[in-house]
């Protein structure tokens, strides 16, 4: 009775010291099939080093608001990127984008550990990361300053003031030209990852511009704080009057992505 049982047992040992063998197989193909991104450099110079050069391999789905993130090396909130930049090729699996680092608060030590993160714009997932990236400031104080922490935990945000706002060809009323003003909020972006956040919904209103379809506003500034990701949404609409008959208050809207204002301020 004995012999049987240890036969079953030696076969039983045999099966299962085959087990590791079929999942290192298959872990293997795995890794050929995942996607990876990847940076032309590990040590990058500000100010002396060429151009940086993030290289791509998407093999999930992909999306024209897949963006890339520049984040510190331990940083897990994906929302807590230090910059910000679009592929630049719509609906492209393969591609490189290039990226400029220059000196700022993020980078105020000698030397700072950096990685890129790919991320689904739709679903917001996470496709891949770069190994890190170690970017050297030759021009960074040897002395760091106790309140650079506080300085890196705000670094999410922006701020940034528009001013020269104008409008061309508003609709007339049926016997009044409208009295227009301006409702302008930062809110997120249509396909944002984000949750909102407390400074999404910051809101300010012009003064109204009395019976024109034309109005000009050019002494008045609006201050925003917002994420690159975030838009400005910019609305016309016609004062409220019981005096007069007013079919609709509604006059135009535009929505601006954040990114693209930053982009034309930095171009000039």
């Amino acid at each position: 009775m004995a012999s049987p049982s240890r036969r079953r047992c030696k076969s039983e040992t045999r099966f299962s010291s085959a087990l590791p063998r079929s999942t290192s197989d298959t872990d293997l193909v795995s890794l050929q099939s995942r996607s990876t991104l990847s940076a032309s450099t590990s040590l990058y110079c500000i100010g002396q080093s060429d151009e940086l050069v993030i290289c791509w391999d998407i093999r999930e789905e992909v999306d024209a608001g897949d963006w890339i993130g520049m984040y510190l090396i331990d940083e897990v909130l994906s929302e807590n990127f230090l910059d910000y930049k679009s592929r630049g090729v719509s609906g492209s699996h393969k591609g490189q984008i290039v990226w400029r680092i220059n000196a700022s608060l993020y980078f105020m030590e000698a030397e700072t550990k950096v990685c890129f993160k790919y991320y689904h714009g739709l679903s917001g997932a996470l496709r891949a990361t770069t190994p890190s990236v170690t970017v050297r400031n030759p021009s960074a104080s040897p002395v760091i300053s106790e309140e650079h922490p506080q300085t890196l935990s705000s670094r999410r945000l922006i701020s940034f003031s528009l001013s020269d706002f104008q409008a061309v060809g508003l609709k007339k009323g049926m016997f009044f030209n409208p009295d227009p003003y301006l409702k302008i909020s930062i809110q997120p972006g249509k396909h944002s990852i984000f949750p909102a956040l407390p400074h999404h919904g910051q809101e300010k209103r012009s003064g109204i511009i009395c019976s024109t379809v034309s109005p000009v506003w050019k002494r008045e500034r609006f201050n925003f704080v917002s994420l690159p990701t975030d838009v400005l949404e910019i609305e016309v609409k016609d004062k409220f009057a019981k005096s007069r008959p007013i079919i609709k208050r509604f006059l135009g809207k535009l929505v601006v992505p954040v990114q693209r204002l930053l982009e034309k301020h930095a171009i000039g």
